[in-house]
């Protein structure tokens, strides 16, 4: 891409990850920030002031309106497929944060608008650009830990005070707890790892945090060649933690950490010893800043520009949220999650 900013950029959504949007895009010698939208007027002005362009607080004239043929999504879960389908109906090309939605509709909507609209939407789903989980996918496809076996993921963090009363619990506007939340990349990331799965059995739980939506999610996922996924993702993990492991008949790769209070990067492989004993390992750490957002970026606007690359698009996003709504369905199937009243741990708080 040339230094002539040939791509003009819309963004919706001024909140934490509304601004590594705008330093991704800021970065990148394509594309230009032309204006940011949101709801709350002065987050608007805050981050378009911060790059000098245009701060509104309608989305839907935003998008139709705004010289933009890129758009970036990135406000709470209730409003992300209504933004989105109505700029892609629009002829704008999109990159929706993840989960799409609240539900497999509301993603369905999307990935239908895209397809009609005959524009590029992608989901934002960076992880896959972190450079232990990079590693990591590049060693399974390239067979070096032979036939993959299994996945396990853990992801989760312990929220902070008030945690209960902000939007993400609220299933109006989040659409689910943290199956939904954190869960969706490790779902992400298994899918793309071991292919679509066949089947699910899964656990909600409301362990600690008063409100009606799930603080833990435990999910087994098997493909229909016998893989299994096991995950587990928590809002009662009082030190952050990422941990993505994948075994092969070969050996295993670990990712862990994203960095930040996560922990750095660490990308660990390693290969069984035929004759048994230690298996042989080799570790790399990334230590440096999160260039997740920024090479996420790069990829959609070769997307957008026709070229291949990585990340997941539309159809990716959809099939995370039908694996998300078949975890939900498996819980409940299995009995109603435990009651605040009802939790034996609550007085040792």
């Amino acid at each position: 891409m040339s230094a002539q900013n040939s791509h003009r950029v819309l963004l919706v959504g001024a909140g934490g990850v509304g601004r590594k949007r705008a330093a991704a895009i800021a970065a990148h010698d394509g594309t230009r920030l032309v204006a940011v939208c949101d709801v709350e007027e002065s987050s608007a002005r805050g981050l378009a002031g911060d790059y000098g362009v245009a701060a509104l607080t309608d989305w839907s004239a935003a998008v139709r309106d705004v010289e933009a043929d890129l758009v970036i999504v990135s406000t709470t879960h209730d409003a992300l497929s209504a933004v989105t389908v109505a700029a892609l109906a629009a002829g704008r090309h999109v990159l929706c944060e993840k989960p799409l939605g609240r539900s497999r509709d509301e993603v369905a909507a999307s990935v239908a608008a895209s397809a009609a609209a005959g524009t590029v939407l992608r989901a934002g789903y960076n992880h896959r650009f972190h450079p232990a989980i990079r590693g990591l996918q590049a060693a399974a496809a390239a067979g070096d830990l032979g036939p993959l076996i299994s996945i396990r993921g853990r992801y989760g963090h312990g929220g902070r005070p008030g945690y209960d009363r902000e939007w993400r619990a609220d299933p109006a506007i989040s659409g689910g707890g943290e199956l939904l939340d954190q869960g969706a990349h490790l779902l992400d990331l298994s899918l793309w790892l071991l292919g679509d799965f066949a089947s699910v059995v899964a656990h909600t739980q409301t362990a600690y945090w008063d409100m009606p939506v799930e603080d833990n999610a435990f999910a087994l996922l098997r493909t229909a060649g016998g893989q299994v996924a096991s995950l587990h993702v928590s809002w009662t993990q009082w030190k952050n933690l990422f941990s993505l492991e994948v075994f092969g008949t070969d050996g295993y790769a670990i990712a862990a950490g994203l960095g930040g209070s996560y922990g750095p990067e660490r990308l660990t492989i390693g290969h069984r010893r035929p004759e048994g004993g230690a298996p042989v390992e080799r570790s790399q750490v990334f230590d440096g800043q999160d260039t997740s957002w920024d090479l996420e970026w790069d990829a959609f606007v070769q997307a957008v520009d026709g070229t291949a690359s990585a990340g997941a698009d539309g159809a990716a996003g959809l099939a995370t949220m039908e694996w998300i709504r078949r975890g939900y369905a498996s819980s409940a199937a299995a009995g109603a999650p435990v009651s605040v009243e009802d939790k034996p741990w609550e007085n040792n708080k």
